[in-house]
């Protein structure tokens, strides 16, 4: 009960957090929804591989928070600050990196079949919101150093704040409110781009009055900078990274599957993939609190107490994960009708059949969904990151998009998420065993060390 207690302490302000941060991804599709089903479709398009780049960045950061975690376990406070600065580095070269791929997307999505809509929707709204990715980053590298220092309420009170914020700003930009311009689906992106540099600026300004941060500056310290560092971050974070592209992108390659399909199908997915993802805040607050707490447990060497965090996390995740599934089941039409708040057309009709549909196959697969990103946070926990990645690439890949691929001939876009699911269930089994067998290896050790 105490374990479960600790959990929630620390994950319940996370929890609300990622989900006010993932409500601006789904604001954002209510928004195109208004504008039309073309303007869903490949705007939501867009908006997912947007969403798949910055999940993989995020990948990448999140390992400072493990370090840190683990420092402050050790009382190390130079190793606190220079994981701090090694993410601020990342989040620059990585927000360079992304946002020249993401520019140029077109070509691709034209290789890969999408119609010349979807295709020219998806490039004006990547165009407007990749100036977001520097802002959006830098704030989670704030987020991840204020995480492992366990100081989470200024994450809680900015992320509400910044959704509270992003409807109406994102909404006059788009429909040209007052004095502003009529930006159409351009305005959608641009709004987002504003919530981040808010968002940043008045989360830097909020922690660095906590007198237990104050001494970790991220403008100051360089000239005790090492490279090694950021290398530090970098080998744990990029087979994390690795491992949340496998998830991100299993997502993002069913887009372009189902938009194979036709542009209703790919309305409805995005529809669909938007109430996943905001769902999912929950067993991925869990995870970042449960991954922190097994840290700090396992760089004190004690080791009942990461089997514990790791238990508990995963039996409170399915609590949450069951209630958001029941969502699912039962009010499927409320869902889907605040995404179509067009001109009622027989389109539209057709986008609400098929995103009812889709959301019942989802909520099937909610709770293996859950199990898998709770586990892989406690095997973070315990620095152990290539092997799970090699089990996500072998779940979400091997199994997953194969069978999404073979179901879609037979039950079309329902089949593609279904074959989601199956690669899901999968991976979450392998990292489970995996977690076991690993821990029951240390306490093994612990014991002839102890007997010798």
């Amino acid at each position: 009960m105490l374990k479960a207690k600790n959990i929630l302490k620390l994950a319940l302000p996370l929890i609300i957090a990622q989900l006010a941060q993932a409500s601006m991804g789904f604001i954002d599709t209510i928004l195109m929804g208004m504008l039309g089903v073309e303007m869903l479709a490949g705007g939501g398009l867009g908006a997912a591989i947007f969403s798949f780049c910055f999940i993989v960045c995020t990948g990448v950061l999140v390992a400072s928070s493990n370090i840190i975690a683990y420092a402050v376990g050790k009382n190390d406070q130079g190793e606190i600050h220079q994981a701090l600065l090694s993410s601020m580095v990342i989040a620059v070269a990585l927000s360079l990196l992304c946002g020249i791929g993401l520019w140029h997307v077109g070509g691709l999505l034209e290789y890969v079949g999408q119609s010349e809509s979807s295709i020219k929707n998806a490039e004006i709204y990547l165009r407007s919101v990749v100036w977001a990715l520097l802002p959006a980053l830098g704030f989670m590298a704030l987020r991840n150093f204020a995480l492992g220092m366990g100081r989470t309420g200024s994450i809680l009170k900015i992320t509400l704040a910044a959704a509270i914020c992003n409807f109406p700003i994102s909404y006059a930009l788009m429909k040209g409110v007052w004095i502003l311009p009529e930006l159409g689906l351009k305005g959608v992106g641009y709004g987002t781009v504003t919530v981040s540099f808010l968002m940043f600026f008045a989360f830097a300004w909020d922690i660095y009055k906590l007198p237990a941060l104050k001494p970790y500056p991220f403008w100051s310290g360089w000239g005790q900078f090492k490279l090694n560092s950021v290398l530090a971050t970098l080998r744990l974070g990029i087979p994390m990274a690795i491992a949340y592209a496998m998830e991100a992108g299993l997502f993002t390659a069913a887009a372009i599957l189902v938009g194979i399909i036709g542009e209703i199908e790919l309305a409805a997915h995005q529809i669909t993939l938007q109430c996943i993802t905001l769902s999912f805040m929950i067993p991925v607050g869990l995870s970042q609190a449960v991954s922190v707490l097994v840290g700090r447990s396992y760089g004190a060497n004690n080791l009942s107490d990461v089997g514990g965090y790791a238990g508990v996390g995963v039996l409170v995740g399915l609590v949450g994960s069951t209630v958001a599934a029941f969502v699912f089941w039962f009010f499927p039409e409320v869902i889907v009708s605040l995404f179509t708040q067009a001109k009622e057309t027989q389109e539209i009709a057709r986008v609400q059949q098929v995103g009812i549909q889709l959301l019942w196959v989802a909520a099937l697969f909610q709770l293996v969904d859950g199990i898998q990103v709770i586990t892989m946070g406690s095997l973070r926990g315990m620095k152990l990151a290539v092997a799970p990645t090699l089990i996500t690439v072998l779940g979400y890949w091997g199994v997953g998009f194969p069978s999404a691929y073979f179901l879609m001939d037979y039950w079309g876009v329902q089949g593609v998420w279904g074959g989601l699911g199956i690669g899901l269930g999968v991976t979450a089994v392998m990292l489970v065993t995996l977690f076991v067998v690993h821990l029951s290896g240390l306490k093994k050790r612990q014991r002839l060390a102890l007997a010798s």
